[in-house]
């Protein structure tokens, strides 16, 4: 069990990425982030926000809801747990005994009777490319996606069979989606993706 947070959780993000996601923030009005901390409380800080975050660690998840209770900024979060079984650092499962749960961290949330459709996408927790590709297939309109780790981690580039990134911003890609379909010949592509937990 995590101790109660008694400090502020703050961006980890390298400057150059952390302005870019206080710009893209200011302009949004649904926020859409995989991965809690210090970007829910950046969020929230803003007025005029609807915020979804997706947390695969539930004592951290619960700890950051109690800071949050304390701590309310000018915008809600509504802090959505996805179960992915027992974790360790930053979310990532210690093992497979609910593999079979792990389509839903990127998936469940847009499934919630809440949800609203994200014009910004933060991916910065576990299943990365699986998220990319659930945000560009599910999404309804144009959305802003930050992808965080991308440009050193070569197997993200996979995401590139769906669209280009626009902007490098040191290690984060930015991405401007649109409503797409997956072509046929992707499908066992996409399946896979749901079980990289990276």
């Amino acid at each position: 069990m995590r101790p109660a947070l008694t400090v502020k959780p703050e961006l980890t993000l390298p400057e150059a990425a952390a302005q870019a996601l206080r710009v893209a923030l200011a302009k949004a009005e649904v926020y859409l982030e995989y991965g809690s901390g210090g970007s829910t409380v950046l969020a929230s800080e803003m007025p005029g926000k609807a915020i979804f975050s997706v947390e695969s660690d539930a004592d951290w998840a619960a700890g950051l809801g109690d800071w949050l209770s304390v701590h309310p900024g000018a915008s809600p979060v509504t802090l959505h747990h996805a179960d992915i079984g027992p974790v360790r650092e930053w979310g990532y499962p210690v093992d497979y005994s609910k593999f079979a749960a792990w389509p839903a961290y990127p998936h469940s949330v847009w499934e919630r009777p809440d949800f609203q459709q994200p014009d910004l996408v933060l991916i910065d927790g576990r299943f990365r490319a699986a998220c990319f590709a659930t945000v560009a297939l599910r999404t309804q309109k144009p959305v802003t996606v930050l992808f965080d780790d991308y440009r050193d981690r070569k197997d993200y580039h996979t995401v590139r069979r769906l669209a280009q990134p626009v902007e490098m911003i040191g290690r984060m890609a930015r991405f401007e989606l649109s409503p797409m379909t997956l072509p046929r010949a992707l499908a066992g592509w996409y399946a896979g993706l749901f079980f990289r937990a990276r």
